[in-house]
This record gives structure tokens, sequence and C-alpha cells, in this order.
């Protein structure tokens, strides 16, 4: 018998009925964070960009509840009726870490630790390419204004001196790794 069809409907507070099943079930998230929450949900159809389900929270008959895998696995989940995502889990016994997958690190290699370890900084560094590439705009703007003879404003010497700030704080990004 599937979970959806033994658990109880979520009350009005959008709380699961029996603390007993969510520790039970805890285990099986950490492992496929997908097949966890989908196996919660009523009206679990499949689309092109991931899952749309009826809303535990708030109940209704439309699937107003859409769910997503990031590429790291991650599960994005959004109500379309504005229940938050800690309201829609704690309908079905979850909770936010558990839309994560959990990896244990101890098992892993030190090849597998370092790569994971590399994958982390990559928002880190996109971060820091975008902040290079906005403040460099924002100084050959400038640059071009003094070659031609003209003097920087007080909003656009601002700009410059943000800018050069945020080249620093970029370059500390980058040294770190």
């Amino acid at each position: 018998m599937s979970y959806s069809s033994k658990r109880q409907r979520p009350a009005a507070t959008g709380r699961q009925g029996t603390s007993q099943q969510s520790s039970v079930d805890h285990s099986i998230t950490s492992l496929n964070p997908a097949s966890s929450l989908l196996g919660r949900l009523d009206g679990v159809v499949q689309t092109s960009k991931g899952w749309r389900a009826r809303c535990p929270s708030h109940g209704g008959r439309s699937a107003s509840l859409a769910i997503a895998q990031g590429g790291n696995g991650t599960l994005l989940v959004h109500c379309f009726a504005g229940c938050q995502v800690h309201e829609v889990l704690g309908a079905v016994g979850l909770h936010v870490g558990d839309l994560f997958i959990h990896r244990d690190l101890m098992s892993m290699s030190p090849a597998e630790r370092k790569h994971l370890r590399q994958m982390a900084l990559l928002p880190k560094w996109r971060a820091a390419h975008e902040v290079l590439v906005h403040a460099a705009s924002v100084t050959l703007v400038a640059a071009n204004q003094l070659l031609e003879g003209s003097p920087l404003d007080a909003e656009g010497l601002a700009a410059l001196r943000v800018a050069c700030l945020q080249i620093f704080d970029a370059q500390e990004v980058l040294r770190d790794h």
C-alpha cells in the first residue's frame, strides 16, 4: 500500500496527523527526495518541467503545486495558490531539508570530495564573474568619458569607486580557491 493511500488528510493547520510516519519515512528522503515527496502527494502528473499535484496544504481540486528537480537533485516546490514551502511539506510530514540529497562524505573517495567542494564554489565564482563584468563596464564608461575630456560628475565618480571596491571583493572570492 502506498503512503499516499494510507495517510490521513491534513488538518486545517497543514500538519500531518501522526509524527511516527514522518520519522519512519525520513530515511527514504535522503536517498531520493523526489520519490519521497511525490509518493505523499495526490493527483501527481508528470510535465515537461517536472510534476504538478494537488497542494496538500490548502487542499483544492486543481494541480496548483509545481515540483521541479534542479541539476543537483534538489527539489523546487511552488504552490500557485500561495502556500509557503514549509506549509506544503509539513502537511505531508516532511521538512525543507528533505528537498535536498544528503550525501555521506565519509563514504566518498578523496577525489569525489574534492569535486564536491569545487562544485560548491561554482556559484561564488559565477557571482564574482558577473560582478567583474559589471565593474569593467562601469570602469570603461568612466575611462571613455575622461578620455573625451569630460570630468566625472558626483554620481559617475561614486559608481567608479563602487566598481573598484567590487573588483577587490571579487578578487578575494577568486583568490581563496
